[in-house]
């Protein structure tokens, strides 16, 4: 028969030890939970900031529920000698925004295009806040757009993979992907 172990005996440097593991594991999933509270809380500041912003500068041409211009598909749309006659497109699910990276856009948003009638937003707006217009803008799509739109992102974490029930939305075409169209 074995004999029962007397943790009595056990030397106070390994209770030690122990006892300062399961503090630091306590300590580091403490630190963990209040580190999502406080993203999800500079999320939310952010797209209640990005909202102002996007009415004040952006609504005028993109529509006030991001419905964008009519007509903004019409033939020719990414045609260079057109740009002038560009419609604004839709920035919800239902337009292209989504298939562009964070960096293409952010630099679209600031310096404005040649290839389209949008002008740059760099001296109107800080670079904070054209990220707050985005975060605005995102909260409008479906996850499942959000997640296809990160997998194009160089900069940002990979997702899970996309729900198998997932696919375009109506307005856009398939088999252009993130990032392809303002390169």
């Amino acid at each position: 028969m074995g004999a029962a172990t007397d943790h009595s005996r056990q030397p106070a440097s390994f209770r030690r030890v122990t006892i300062r593991a399961a503090v630091l594991l306590g300590a580091a999933a403490l630190f963990i939970a209040l580190y999502q509270l406080a993203n999800r809380a500079i999320e939310a500041h952010g797209v209640r900031a990005g909202a102002q912003l996007y009415q004040a500068n952006c609504a005028a041409c993109h529509g006030a529920r991001l419905q964008g211009q009519a007509g903004w598909q019409s033939a020719g749309w990414r045609s260079q000698a057109s740009a002038a006659a560009w419609a604004a497109p839709p920035l919800d699910a239902g337009g292209h925004s989504w298939m562009h990276d964070d960096a293409s856009l952010f630099l679209h948003t600031k310096n404005g295009s040649a290839l389209s009638p949008m002008p740059g937003f760099g001296a109107t707006l800080s670079d904070n806040e054209i990220w707050q217009v985005f975060a605005y803008v995102k909260s409008h799509w479906p996850e499942s757009v959000r997640a296809f739109q990160r997998k194009g992102d160089p900069y940002a974490p990979l997702p899970a993979d996309l729900p198998a029930d997932w696919t375009y939305p109506p307005a856009c075409e398939p088999g252009v992907g993130p990032g392809d169209l303002l390169r």
